[in-house]
């Protein structure tokens, strides 16, 4: 897993003083490789020993070990690749990152909630997850999809419980759903599944299960325009790993 991604799992746990440490690191991943934890220390105005209690915290023995996953995270630039070149990026970079996450624990949340709500914050997003929907249907899946906010606030209002599960996709992780409606599902201990594009982001922090993929923004005009084709990948993979957990014959269905 990433050392972003780590820290959108644990983001939780992070004092202040861990999330600055965080954001620096984010904002300067190459220097970073390169600094001792003394260096780092200086360099985020810390100390040695809140570096290494923050590595710690995203589940690294030391800091040795987490700058050695620092070092084998891959860094990509659109601004050196061909615009078919980037989407065959998004791609490749959204199924490492899916073979990067231990997703066993969604897989169990995602076959033994009494019912699953989807819902998507775009109109993109709910195409996807239309798609999928149809898909886990012949698994005996049947996922209940919200179509508005207002959907989603009834719901949590209403009929969802602890045994049930939701699932989000977004792209920023950052707009929708309201604060108010995520903080009353943590309230009610509803598990949570996030699928946003790779990023520290609010939806993603306040997940119980989160899958990431990369979308690399289309264009510099003030819309941001995302191809779906990663969110589409992303969720056949949930889909296929699925199949394999529950070691399905196709063919028979």
């Amino acid at each position: 897993m990433s050392i972003e991604a780590l820290i959108n799992e644990y983001y939780d746990h992070l004092n202040e003083n861990d999330q600055h440490i965080s954001q620096y690191i984010i904002n300067h991943e190459e220097e970073c490789k390169r600094l001792s934890i003394t260096q780092l220390a200086e360099a985020t105005l810390t100390s040695k020993s809140s570096i290494l209690r923050f590595t710690q915290k995203l589940g690294f023995s030391g800091y040795s070990e987490f700058k050695y996953a620092l070092k084998q995270q891959n860094t990509y630039h659109t601004e050196e690749s061909s615009f078919v070149a980037m989407q065959q990026e998004d791609l490749l970079q959204t199924a490492k990152l899916f073979n990067q996450q231990n997703i066993t624990p969604a897989l169990q949340a995602f076959d033994q909630a009494q019912s699953i709500y989807c819902y998507g914050t775009g109109w993109g997003q709910r195409d996807v997850l239309q798609n999928f929907m149809r898909s886990v249907i012949p698994l005996q899946r049947f996922p209940i999809h919200l179509q508005s906010q207002k959907e989603l606030s009834l719901v949590l209002n209403g009929s969802i419980t602890e045994k049930d599960l939701m699932i989000i996709l977004s792209l920023s992780g950052e707009n929708k759903p309201q604060e108010s409606i995520l903080n009353q599902m943590k309230l009610k201990k509803i598990p949570l599944l996030s699928i946003t594009n790779m990023s520290r982001n609010r939806l993603a922090s306040k997940a119980t299960y989160n899958l990431y993929y990369q979308s690399t923004e289309i264009g510099e005009s003030t819309d941001e325009i995302f191809s779906m084709m990663p969110l589409f990948q992303i969720m056949d993979l949930f889909y296929r790993a699925y199949v394999d957990y529950k070691q399905i014959d196709l063919d028979k269905l």
